[in-house]
Parts: C-alpha cells; sequence; structure tokens
C-alpha cells in the first residue's frame, strides 16, 4: 500500500526542512510526497531543490485549499492525507498508518493521538483524542486533529475535492461529508505533531471570529441541524473559550 502525502506551502522557509524530514525518515518507505507551493518568495524553492524525492510544483494559486486539491489530483496513493508544511509525524508514523488498515479492512478513515509543539519544536503537551462519536462531532465538541487523519483513496474519489470557499474549515467540511459515508477510527497511538504558534492561520486570535463563523456554515451546510442543536454546538464553542481564556490568564 502506497502512501500519498500533500503539503500545501507559501513562504514556508522556517518550518518546511523540518516538516520534509519528518516523512522523509519514514520507516515506511513506499510513499510519495507532493508539496504545491504557491509562488513563495523566501526561500521555500530552494529548500524543495535539494530534496530530489519530492513531487513539487511552484505556481500562483487561490490559496491553501486550491493548493490541497492540485496535490490531490496529482496523487497516487493507496493512502491519502496532508500535513501542514508546520506539522510532523512521528518516525514511525506511516508504518502504524498501512498495519492499522491492513487489520481493520472495514475502516475508511484512521485519526490518531498526537503532540502540541511549540514554534521552535519543543514539547508542549499530549493530546489523546476520544473514541469516534458521531454525536460530538455533529455538536462541534470534536474535530480529529488533522496531522493524523489517513483516509482511503474511494474517500477522495467518492467526496472529491475540498470546497475552495472555505478558508479555514476545509477539514471539518470533509470529515462532514466523509461521516455520512464512511467508518472513522481511532488509532490510539501518537501518529503526529501540531505546532503551536502565532503565524498559524487556525490558531491566531485575529482570526478566531472568521473561523468559528466559518465553521457554523459548515455544520449548517452538512447536518439539519435544530435550534437545539445549535444551542449545544454554541455551548461547546463557549467552553473552549472559556478554557483558553483561563488558559491565558
Amino acid at each position: 500500500m502506497k502512501i500519498s502525502i500533500v503539503t500545501p506551502s507559501y513562504n514556508s522557509e522556517k518550518y518546511i526542512t523540518e516538516t520534509i524530514e519528518s516523512i522523509k525518515q519514514q520507516s515506511y518507505k513506499n510513499f510519495e510526497h507532493i508539496i504545491v507551493d504557491g509562488k513563495s518568495t523566501d526561500n521555500t524553492v530552494k529548500i524543495l531543490q535539494m530534496y530530489p524525492h519530492l513531487h513539487w510544483i511552484s505556481e500562483k494559486d487561490n490559496g491553501q485549499t486550491d493548493a490541497l486539491n492540485k496535490g490531490f489530483r496529482l496523487a497516487s496513493g493507496d493512502i491519502l492525507a496532508w500535513q501542514n508544511a508546520d506539522d510532523l509525524y512521528f518516525p514511525d508514523t506511516f508504518e502504524k498508518v498501512i498495519k492499522f488498515f491492513k487489520e481493520n479492512p472495514e475502516t475508511d478513515i484512521i485519526y490518531g493521538y498526537y503532540e502540541l509543539i511549540d514554534s521552535t519544536s519543543n514539547f508542549v503537551c499530549k493530546v489523546k483524542p476520544i473514541a469516534w462519536n458521531f454525536w460530538l462531532f455533529k455538536h462541534g465538541r470534536f474535530v480529529p486533529m488533522q496531522p493524523t487523519v489517513f483516509w482511503r483513496r474511494k474517500v477522495y474519489e467518492e467526496i472529491g475535492d475540498l470546497d475552495t470557499t472555505l478558508h479555514y474549515c476545509m477539514d471539518v467540511d470533509f470529515f462532514a461529508k466523509a461521516s455520512k459515508k464512511f467508518k472513522f477510527s481511532l488509532v490510539p497511538q501518537f501518529l503526529g505533531k501540531f505546532r503551536v504558534h502565532n503565524q498559524s492561520k487556525t490558531q491566531n486570535s485575529v482570526n478566531y471570529k472568521a473561523l468559528i463563523k466559518e465553521y457554523n456554515v459548515v455544520m449548517a451546510k452538512n447536518f439539519d441541524l435544530t435550534i437545539f442543536n445549535k444551542i449545544i454546538m454554541r455551548l461547546f464553542q463557549w467552553r473552549r473559550e472559556l478554557g483558553s481564556f483561563i488558559r491565558i490568564k
């Protein structure tokens, strides 16, 4: 089984080498790494040129979602995933992924445990998500962490491209569509490292309101939410906001 990893990038010189290396050094070698760069103006392209194993293009695009779609159209693997240009995998992640898919043929999409790291790759904490729970996902309490998610090719072939009108929650939209047709499973092992830093699009406090607005639009589009459902979802969001406020204080 071949794994295809797509990485969208733009002016990613600060972190992309570490991301490339975390994939290049995998113990499971049957993979391809496709990087779709948005014509970076920093040294990103020079870094890409140093790695002959990469499949990469650098051209103007319409943002991260457009870049991901370009990459998935080029992908030839049996298992697909995307890894952003600042996040990482563990050295044996692919090995664990392939083993789980082979042993669980009924599972179509997997996600796992992850670590949070800071801007200098220092360990912050370990996070162990809950087993897949459709009700909690539908109500905004739980979303698989994207750097740990992998899916069979048939999922992409059935669902198609990511929604290019979305800037923050294209993964949530993809998961929502997939949740209606395919089986999700938690792999109770550490698969990815998610970097926490102020330059991240989804972690920047300036973008938070826009992110929540888009998230709510995505959920309403994919699910028939009643007023009660929306209240429950908003309560979960307030809980998250309160938790963030307490940590900051």
